[in-house]
């Protein structure tokens, strides 16, 4: 009798053996989907600017790029090509000053 409790005891073992080993080849492939989702090229572009956007610094800087630029746009822009150069520059130096004054990288705003 002590042969077959052996043999019993010996299965037991097996199949908890063969649970354990498919809960873990079940927790790999989720990591692995994890990791592998982790690598795709675009949630690494979407997580890095969104790590870029989360520093105040940076977002003043970029909304203080964005102002500057469309200033530069509209200075240039088709509407004021009508007028002669010095009042072009004059009209494009005065929207850039009151730009720069309202924009919130203004120390005296913030």
């Amino acid at each position: 009798m002590k042969t077959i409790d052996k043999k019993d005891v010996l299965k037991e073992r097996i199949t908890a053996l063969e649970i354990q080993q498919s809960e873990e080849l079940r927790v790999l492939k989720l990591e692995f989907h994890s990791i592998a989702e982790k690598l795709d090229p675009l949630y690494l572009i979407k997580n890095t600017f969104k790590n870029l956007t989360a520093d105040p610094e940076i977002k003043s800087n970029l909304l203080h790029s964005a102002v500057s630029m469309t200033s530069h746009f509209i200075a240039r822009s088709t509407f004021l090509s009508r007028f002669q150069t010095p009042i072009k520059n004059i009209i494009g130096n005065v929207l850039q000053t009151v730009l720069n004054k309202i924009s919130p990288t203004n120390p005296r705003l913030l």
